[in-house]
């Protein structure tokens, strides 16, 4: 599964409500499950944002669904980021060493074919 970081603002709605911020993140981890995803740890934080919460999903829709039905409470705004692990990102730039991978340049905006860079030794 997927992670993502979903950072979480308090509306006016959400700051009126805070005692019942438990009742909140009760329903929000009963949401998340019934949806298949998994509600990892959350955060009460200071600065520009009140909340981050790790989450996993199978899918970016499926966590997209997740983070709409969290807007349709009125008690937050949300801002959803895919996360990856370290094995992941590993993987992934360890993909870039791979030989012809195109590389974006002004050229492509043009509708010229992207340049491609040959392996090390190649």
């Amino acid at each position: 599964m997927a992670t993502y970081i979903m950072l979480m603002k308090f509306t006016e709605k959400g700051a009126a409500d805070i005692l019942d911020a438990q009742g909140g993140r009760a329903a929000g981890k009963k949401a998340a499950a019934a949806m298949g995803v998994k509600w990892k740890t959350s955060y009460l934080v200071m600065g520009e944002y009140d909340v981050i919460v790790v989450l996993e999903a199978p899918d970016d829709e499926t966590m997209s669904r997740f983070a709409l039905m969290g807007h349709m409470s009125g008690a937050v705004s949300t801002q959803t980021m895919r996360a990856f692990t370290e094995p992941e990102a590993d993987k992934l730039i360890n993909s870039l060493r791979q030989p012809e991978v195109p590389l974006p340049g002004p050229e492509v905006a043009a509708g010229s074919p992207p340049t491609k860079r040959r392996a090390a030794g190649a």
